[in-house]
């Protein structure tokens, strides 16, 4: 009977490690669906802008521009209107794309769903079967059994969801840890363009050409949006997290403010300049992010280090009662 009763806590614990798991996906899934509603408001709100940067109009914007500020002080209302149309320009595009990679990932992960099927289930006839087995057992023995199992049962499922933390936390300082360096190649990129006087010459070239395909410009946006996007995968690993907190207002992605300021430093500035201090700002908050996270991590490696002491412990002395105590009827 000690056997069986092991047998079935041993199942129990498997079906409890997957369940674990299952729950956590499905929060990852939730997280994809409002991350997926947010983006589409975002391209439906540009509607009916210009599809790509090459398709602006910017000698147009640029005498506009000029016209306008000769009789206001501050940026009109066709200087607003074109930034609009260069943040979907330079932005719809890529959030689109982003789109398409999130439902696949969203598809992915509930393919997974398939192989915890019947895990709920089965966990009930595995305590239907562990009632029935301690009834074998002496009411005295039984009752000892009964109050160090649950003891044990409660602190192996902490010891579970601070295992799946640290595997979600480690994951997402990776992520976060590349979201700095995104940012890094996105500040060396906007330097070497201001010391090549990138914005200058082409506009004293009336903006013909491109400014931001091939450039280091059009590469600074790339690793913009390669570290949102990375921003946004250490989030969705420290959504599942249970045994801890995280301030995700602090997780913004920046990818619009920063088409907004390249706009106003091309536009009114004629030269780089606010966009780097944002992006050096980003870098200074990224690397603050990513230090806060390692720092919970540090916490929650002790936490788990304890709950796994007191979790062997309570596994010894389950298996005393088990072994050295039982008496049957």
């Amino acid at each position: 009977m000690v056997r069986k009763i092991e047998k079935i806590e041993k199942e129990m614990g498997y079906c409890e490690i997957k369940l674990e798991k299952k729950r956590r996906l499905q929060l990852q899934v939730m997280f994809l669906e409002a991350d997926l509603e947010v983006l589409d408001e975002f391209t439906r709100s540009y509607e009916g802008c210009y599809r790509g940067l090459s398709e602006l109009p910017y000698p147009k914007i640029g005498n506009q521009v000029a016209v306008e500020r000769q009789s206001l002080e501050e940026p009109g209302p066709f200087f607003m209107r074109s930034k609009d149309d260069f943040i979907a320009a330079g932005a719809v595009e890529m959030v689109r794309e982003e789109m398409k990679l999130l439902r696949r990932e969203k598809e992915d992960i509930e393919a997974r769903f398939e192989t915890f099927e019947g895990l709920a289930r089965k966990r009930e006839l595995l305590l239907e079967e562990k009632y029935e087995a301690l009834q074998s057992v002496a009411p005295v023995q039984s009752s000892r059994l009964r109050k160090v199992g649950e003891e044990f049962k409660k602190t192996e499922g902490r010891w579970n969801t601070l295992t799946e933390d640290s595997i979600n936390v480690d994951e997402a300082i990776g992520y976060l840890s590349h979201n700095v360096d995104y940012l890094v190649s996105a500040s060396n990129f906007l330097t070497a363009a201001k010391g090549a006087f990138d914005v200058e010459n082409w506009v004293d070239c009336e903006y013909e050409g491109t400014l931001f395909k091939h450039s280091n410009i059009g590469r600074a946006r790339e690793m913009v949006y390669g570290a949102n996007r990375n921003l946004k995968l250490a989030q969705k690993e420290l959504v599942c997290v249970v045994n801890m907190e995280f301030e995700f207002d602090q997780f913004a992605p920046i990818l619009v403010n920063f088409l907004g300021l390249l706009f106003q430093d091309i536009f009114i500035e004629g030269r780089l300049s606010r966009i780097l201090d944002m992006v050096e700002e980003a870098i200074e908050e990224s690397r603050a992010r990513l230090k806060m996270v390692q720092k919970k991590r540090e916490q929650l490696r002790k936490n788990t280090e304890k709950t796994e002491k007191a979790r062997i412990r309570l596994f010894q002395k389950l298996g005393g009662e088990k072994r050295g105590r039982v008496r049957f009827n």
